[in-house]
């Protein structure tokens, strides 16, 4: 075996290994997220959840604008120093302060611009969060540089598990918005102490790789910058035409659909990164790394994507209760947008390592642009659900010109990345024709329709995949993959009878 080989191997081993502790990581988080968010959906109103996603609007831009990245420069092979820790904890710092007192300024700003009073008081409670997170143990980012996904994981659960307890007793107590403000303050005060408690490292101030990471970062923040406004212009959009109640059901359903999809990106990114820094240097290993990374993504996004979109009808009601109804349509088609914006993050992960960041700022920035037009006449138009539309019809515009830009910086053949995703795409299509023939009405129960339509969209997606695969000719891929698994363990079974 080539020695390259044994390295793509080990990558290989520890991108599976770190992707399971960060899935683990983020779906135990966002189950307990879920679980909040029904609980605090039946005890608050939409209007609760308007005011408080108006204020996240600011909050957000601001500390997209004020990220420096520093956790990704310390992933850096040569980012190993105490003074480099030392350096990214002040950046983390001066972060924090800034972005909290930007908040107490433009608080009124906000408010009157959306017309919600409520607003201002509740950025000012908010503005607490920023700088609290800006004095984290910077030490706690050595769990990933090491890959020690393990630690990452608990630190991560251990935040969500005691804050969940906060937040819904709040709610309980409370029946209003302050109780989702409590939340997040409580959040980073949480994990401020618990990044002390679980790391040894103890951080103090310095500036001496300012200027090496600033240059690693700028490009970083302008892409965040551009990706935070396609993810809030459809909100701020709403927000501003149909008003805060209308606002806070969008919202609401935003959150629902793209929850799966994203939970299911964001941590297998947060262990891609630093996996395939390792093999960047060899394109071939690239490739073949990603290519798998990729066509798994895309199996897990568009079974959720298209699974969602079809059980929207009957999950709002059952879940939510029937005060969300409105949000129903918006909720089909975000989950839709959810499974393809996925694959736009992921495709990110590539450039990044090759030092391309430039190229995922120009991505947000063209999405950014046909967003904001689009999304206004369609909201205009239609409602939520032309928002969500709108929302949907711009990632497909987006996903083949970032598919090209990979494919041109990064040596990865356009036509492996293409592969990766038809077969997902039309194995759901099949399963959401076939999941459109259960209806409440036919079956006389809501919840016997979302249950057989979960248990039947169970069954069909793997299924539809299988035969799409085998008539593909068997290419290289998760079904390759799961397919080996799976005549491993039968020849195993075989052997011992």
């Amino acid at each position: 075996m080539m020695p390259n080989e044994d390295a793509s191997d080990s990558a290989g081993r520890h991108l599976v290994r770190g992707s399971a502790w960060m899935i683990g990581a983020r779906w135990a988080t966002r189950l307990i997220g879920l679980v909040s968010t029904v609980i605090l959906a039946r005890l608050l109103a939409p209007d609760d959840f308007g005011v408080v996603a108006i204020a996240l609007i600011a909050v957000g831009l601001l500390e997209t604008l004020g990220y420096a990245g520093v956790d990704l420069a310390l992933m850096r092979p040569d980012a190993n120093t105490r003074q480099h820790f030392d350096t990214a904890w002040t950046i983390q710092i001066i972060q924090g302060l800034l972005i909290g007192g930007l908040l107490l300024l433009l608080a009124p700003l906000v408010a009157w611009f959306f017309s919600e009073p409520r607003t201002t008081t509740v950025m000012q409670a908010i503005a607490l969060r920023p700088v609290i997170n800006g004095f984290e143990n910077i030490g706690i980012v050595a769990f990933r540089k090491e890959l020690d996904f393990a630690k990452d994981f608990r630190f991560t659960v251990y935040t969500k598990l005691v804050n969940f307890s906060i937040v819904v007793g709040a709610a309980f107590y409370l029946e209003n918005y302050w109780a989702l403000v409590i939340g997040m303050t409580s959040s980073s005060l949480i994990a401020l102490v618990l990044s002390y408690l679980m790391h040894p490292y103890r951080p103090r101030l310095s500036v001496v790789h300012v200027r090496e990471m600033w240059g690693f970062s700028q490009w970083l923040i302008i892409s965040r910058v551009g990706a935070f406004l396609n993810r809030k212009t459809d909100e701020f959009v709403v927000g501003r035409i149909l008003g805060t109640s209308v606002m806070g059901g969008y919202h609401v359903a935003n959150e629902l659909a793209t929850m799966p999809s994203s939970e299911l990106v964001m941590p297998l990114r947060r262990a891609m990164f630093p996996t395939l820094a390792k093999v960047s240097s060899d394109p071939e290993e690239l490739e073949k790394l990603f290519c798998l990374s990729f066509s798994s993504i895309a199996v897990l996004c568009f079974s959720v994507g298209f699974g969602l979109m079809s059980i929207a009808p009957e999950f709002i009601p059952v879940v939510l209760g029937d005060k969300w109804l409105s949000a129903v349509d918006a909720m089909r088609w975000l989950a839709l947008y959810g499974a393809f914006s996925s694959l736009i993050l992921t495709l990110e992960m590539p450039l990044w390592v090759t030092g391309r960041t430039r190229l995922s700022a120009a991505q947000t920035w063209i999405e950014l642009a046909l967003l904001l037009p689009i999304v206004f006449v369609a909201t205009r138009l239609n409602g939520i659900e032309g928002a969500a539309m709108a929302r949907l019809g711009v990632s497909l515009l987006v996903l083949p010109v970032m598919l090209r830009f990979v494919s041109g910086a990064c040596s990865i053949r356009i036509g492996k990345l293409y592969g990766a995703i038809w077969r997902p795409i039309v194995a759901g299509l099949l399963m959401s024709l076939v999941l459109a023939l259960i209806t409440p009405a036919a079956l006389g129960s809501v919840v016997l329709a979302l249950a057989l339509k979960i248990v039947a969209g169970t069954l069909i997606f793997p299924c539809a995949l299988f035969l799409l695969w085998l008539a593909a000719g068997r290419p290289a891929g998760l079904e390759a993959q799961a397919a080996a698994i799976i005549a491993s363990y039968l020849g195993a079974a075989r052997r011992r009878r």
